[in-house]
């Protein structure tokens, strides 16, 4: 889910800072106003050659992936799914084999135009069938400069797990927008991913509990993203990813537990409804 609630974070982030100093009216990023009252929602479809989560391959077949997010003052809930539609590395297919659900508060704190974010996110795993990936819990800080948006915006998040997994695993972004029309638009970026000695210890081991990993970069991550605004309430999507292991340790660890890729090029497109509940 990472990625997709990477892209969550970062909308929160540029809509809290266009809610700076205002009182009666809520602008939102893709422009539409709209009273406190009322509560932004958008519904979103994706259909993506992989699925990737920091590194991770979870499965190198197409994947779909639906996604509801409901926002009102500086609060927002995300629910998200992935559906296989082959086979994924637990053997899972033609099923829903992760469903999460998040929960996510922007500061309203307007320190040099930086927005902080702080959420839950709670995963959950109905399609393997065993214990060997329970349910958990994360929490995450984000911080996002927006100083130079037009320009560029880097942002930092930290994922804490508080239930089932030690370590904590940072995600370190910088992407730049390029407007090519008034309705078509394009984002390109790179990520990198560091966790800490107990989450490589966790997430890069066959046998976590002898593994003695150091903490350290373990993912690097380039993608571009073209978007289309068909009105507006509907955005159709395309994306463009590329992902690499940082280094042999990684890449042993990722064939030893049992990852479908060392390295993977993928793409996905998606369509974004919004609309509004009272």
């Amino acid at each position: 889910m990472k990625n997709l609630l990477f892209n969550f974070i970062i909308v929160l982030a540029i809509g809290c800072l266009n809610c700076f100093g205002q009182d009666d009216l809520v602008i939102i990023d893709q422009g539409a106003i709209y009273t406190e009252g009322m509560a932004e929602s958008t519904l979103e479809i994706g259909l993506a050659s992989a699925y990737v989560d920091r590194g991770q391959v979870i499965n190198d077949n197409p994947v779909l992936q639906p996604q509801l997010t409901l926002s009102q003052y500086n609060y927002s809930l995300n629910l998200w799914a992935n559906y296989d539609l082959g086979a994924n590395m637990d053997n899972v297919r033609n099923a829903i084999s992760e469903f999460d659900i998040a929960f996510a508060y922007s500061l309203p704190v307007d320190v040099n135009q930086m927005a902080i974010d702080v959420g839950l996110i709670n995963y959950n795993y109905p399609g393997n069938g065993d214990s060997s990936n329970p349910s958990t819990t994360e929490l995450f800080l984000s911080s996002t400069i927006l100083s130079f948006q037009n320009l560029f915006t880097p942002s930092i998040t930290m994922y804490a797990d508080i239930q089932e997994y030690p370590g904590v695993y940072f995600l370190f972004d910088i992407f730049a927008p390029y407007e090519l029309s008034e309705y078509v638009g394009l984002v390109y970026g790179f990520s990198a991913g560091y966790g800490n000695t107990s989450y490589n210890d966790e997430k890069w081991s066959v046998n976590p509990s002898t593994s003695n990993n150091d903490a350290g970069w373990t993912d690097f991550n380039l993608y571009v993203n073209a978007s289309y605004e068909v009105s507006d309430t509907l955005t159709a999507a395309a994306s463009l990813n590329y992902m690499s292991l940082n280094g042999s340790a990684y890449e042993t660890a990722a064939s030893a537990i049992g990852y479908q890729a060392n390295q993977i090029i993928w793409g996905a497109v998606n369509i974004a409804y919004d609309f509004w509940l009272i």
